[in-house]
C-alpha cells in the first residue's frame, strides 16, 4: 500500500484506533439477514449468538455478563524497517441487548494511550505537538444474524453503525472453526480509502481476529489480535507504520490491569461504565455541538 506522510490534525490519530470496538457500517454483502433463529448444531447456539455473547456479554448462561471490558496492549512499528516507535494500551467497556432474536445493539466507549518505547511513560508531548489519548466517549453499533446456506451453524454477523464520531467502511464478520465447534475464530477485515477534504487520502487496512473457547471457561477468556498497516500518527516521523495489538476480555473493572485501573480512576472515570442508553448519547452529542442536533 502506498502510504502518504500524515501531516494533519489529531483526527488521523483517532482514525488509527477507530475500529477496535468493531463499530461498522454495512451496505452490500453476499450474505442476507436471517429472519429465522438458527439453533445451530447439536443444540448449540449458532455463531451469531456466540459472537455477541463474547463481544458484549449479551445472552444467557456462562459467558453472559451485564457489562464487559476489553483491554490489551500493542506496539507501533515503522515500515519497512521494523523499528518500534511507540507502545499502545487501552480499554473498552460495553453492554448490549437483543432488539429481537436476530438483532443486537451494543453501547460502548473506549480510550487508548501511546507510551514511550523505553520508559513506558504515556506520551503527552512530542516537540511542540501535544499528544492526547484516543477517546471515544460513546459509540452505538448493531449486529444482525446473517445466513450461510451451506452451514447453518457458521452464520456471518452483519454490523451497522448507529452512532459514532466516525464510521469506517467494513465487511461482514466471518466465523471459522478451529478444528472443533468448541473453538471458534471470527475475522473482521477493514479497508480504508478515504479522502479528507483539503488533506488528501487516508489509506490503510486492518484485520481483527477474535478467538473464543465456546465453553466460556473462566481460565480461557476470549482474546483478540489486531493488525493494522497504514500512515503513522502525526507525531511519528515516518510515513508508514504497522500496528499489532493483542487484547482479552474481563467481566469487572477490578479485573483490569492495575495500571489501566489507576489511569481511569484518576483521570477518566467516564470509562468505568458504558453509556446508559441512547438518550445519554444524544445529550452528549448536543453538548459537543453547543446544543445543535444533527
Amino acid at each position: 500500500m502506498n502510504c502518504i506522510r500524515s501531516k494533519i490534525s489529531i483526527i488521523i490519530c483517532e482514525i488509527l484506533l477507530s475500529s477496535i470496538t468493531i463499530c461498522y457500517s454495512f451496505s452490500t454483502s453476499p450474505f442476507q439477514k436471517n429472519t429465522n433463529r438458527v439453533e445451530g448444531i447439536k443444540g448449540q447456539d449458532d455463531t451469531f449468538d456466540i459472537f455477541v455473547k463474547m463481544r458484549a456479554g449479551v445472552g444467557n448462561g456462562r459467558g453472559a455478563n451485564d457489562i464487559v471490558f476489553w483491554t490489551g496492549e500493542g506496539e507501533l512499528y515503522e515500515s519497512p524497517s521494523g523499528k518500534m516507535v511507540a507502545k499502545v494500551d487501552g480499554v473498552e467497556v460495553s453492554k448490549a441487548c437483543y432488539l429481537n432474536k436476530d438483532h443486537v445493539r451494543v453501547f460502548s466507549r473506549k480510550i487508548f494511550w501511546y507510551r514511550d518505547c523505553e520508559t513506558n511513560e504515556i506520551i503527552t508531548q512530542h516537540g511542540d505537538m501535544p499528544v492526547k489519548p484516543i477517546k471515544y466517549d460513546w459509540q452505538v453499533f448493531d449486529f444482525e444474524r446473517g445466513v450461510n446456506e451451506k452451514d447453518e451453524f457458521l452464520v456471518p454477523i452483519i454490523p451497522t453503525v448507529v452512532r459514532s464520531p466516525r464510521a469506517p467502511p467494513v465487511m461482514p464478520i466471518t466465523p471459522r472453526l478451529a478444528g472443533t465447534t468448541d473453538q471458534l475464530m471470527f475475522q473482521v477485515p477493514v479497508f480504508f480509502d478515504l479522502e479528507l477534504p483539503g488533506r488528501g487520502f487516508y489509506r490503510a487496512w486492518e484485520f481483527y481476529d477474535y478467538f473464543i473457547d465456546t465453553s466460556f471457561a473462566t481460565n480461557k477468556p476470549p482474546s483478540l489480535a489486531w493488525t493494522r498497516n497504514g500512515p503513522n500518527p502525526p507525531f511519528i516521523n515516518s510515513d508508514c507504520g504497522v500496528m499489532h495489538f493483542h487484547a482479552y476480555r474481563v467481566n469487572a473493572f477490578d479485573e483490569l490491569p492495575e495500571a489501566v485501573q489507576s489511569l481511569v480512576e484518576k483521570n477518566y472515570t467516564l470509562f468505568r461504565t458504558p453509556p446508559t442508553d441512547m438518550e445519554e448519547i444524544d445529550r452528549s452529542i448536543l453538548e459537543a455541538n453547543n446544543g445543535v442536533s444533527f
